[in-house]
């Protein structure tokens, strides 16, 4: 049995993931549909496929993988594969800060460049990178939600599923013109989100890897606050107000909060919010600006023609 709150958060990083993916194809989309191109309309679609099929496949070995081990060396593979999957997550947020100012007509640039070349299958193949890297990413989000959290795998589908339908609705209106949606801000909002999971998803790799004895704490517990907040919810404490217990366990479940952490998670924690967070903001704010110094050389150039 669930309740809505153990679906909150595979619906958000779902419907994050899914809205990142969907939007991608609408761009591609209405390109085609502005240039009269309809008849590549089904190499896109052969790209989402395939990139949907093989991140099914991918969550499933993920899953058959991380279940097949036990004790001492179940904590050095999940140490180990949720610090990868960090770091993983990692380069995917500085990508998007980097191409997120200019993801839109950088899109279009490659898609008309596929047109002029007569190369129809690297539409298939721009559209299938794209989104299986939201796919990856998904797969990696829903992994770590599921171990640090505890969720099931029927909330991780009935959620994900809710989400992936709301972002293929959102898609769905912009795509005809009746929901607009600024691309931007949005990848600007969820990649604060995104830092705190990675950050939070490596961190709790690094908590197993002390559990396993690889790493040493230097201090094992730094302090213990699971009577003020816990982990879970419930937490089995009558006394503890339930909404406490759920703000517990969405800290845990998105940004791996752990009441009683060592030394080491405190100090790693801090440290990798704010260095992602600075590259991620430098990378934004370059490319924001080039692409607004190019926009600006365009309309002058408009402008001369015009007068001339």
């Amino acid at each position: 049995m669930f309740s809505i709150v153990d679906l909150i958060v595979p619906i958000f990083l779902a419907f994050r993931e899914g809205l990142e993916a969907v939007l991608v194809i609408v761009i591609i989309i209405l390109y085609l549909k502005s240039s009269k191109q309809n008849y590549y309309y089904k190499y896109v679609f052969l790209g989402a496929l395939l990139a949907v099929i093989i991140s099914i496949l991918l969550a499933i070995l993920f899953n058959v993988f991380l279940g097949g081990f036990s004790g001492i060396i179940e904590e050095i593979f999940e140490g180990f594969t949720f610090i990868i999957s960090g770091l993983f997550i990692i380069t995917l947020i500085l990508w998007m800060s980097k191409e997120g100012p200019k993801l839109k007509e950088t899109i279009e640039n490659r898609v008309e460049h596929s047109i002029e070349t007569q190369k129809v299958f690297s539409i298939t193949i721009l559209t299938f990178v794209i989104i299986i890297r939201e796919g990856i990413e998904l797969v990696l989000l829903l992994t770590g939600a599921s171990f640090i959290g505890s969720l099931n795998q029927i909330e991780i589908i009935i959620g994900s599923l809710i989400g992936l339908s709301l972002s293929t609705l959102i898609g769905i209106l912009s795509f005809y013109g009746i929901k607009s949606i600024n691309i931007t801000k949005f990848f600007k909002i969820t990649n604060i989100i995104l830092i705190l999971f990675a950050a939070g998803l490596i961190t709790y790799g690094i908590h197993e890897l002390i559990e396993a004895g690889i790493i040493n704490p230097i201090i094992s517990e730094l302090w213990n606050i699971k009577s003020i907040i816990p982990e879970s919810f419930p937490d089995g404490n009558p006394s503890t107000p339930e909404f406490i217990e759920i703000i517990g366990s969405l800290l845990k479940t998105l940004f791996g909060y752990n009441s009683n952490p060592s030394l080491v998670e405190v100090i790693v924690y801090p440290l990798l919010i704010l260095s992602i967070s600075i590259i991620s903001s430098l990378l934004w704010k370059k490319n924001n600006t080039s692409t607004l110094k190019e926009k600006e050389l365009e309309t002058k150039l408009e402008i001369r023609e015009i007068s001339t």
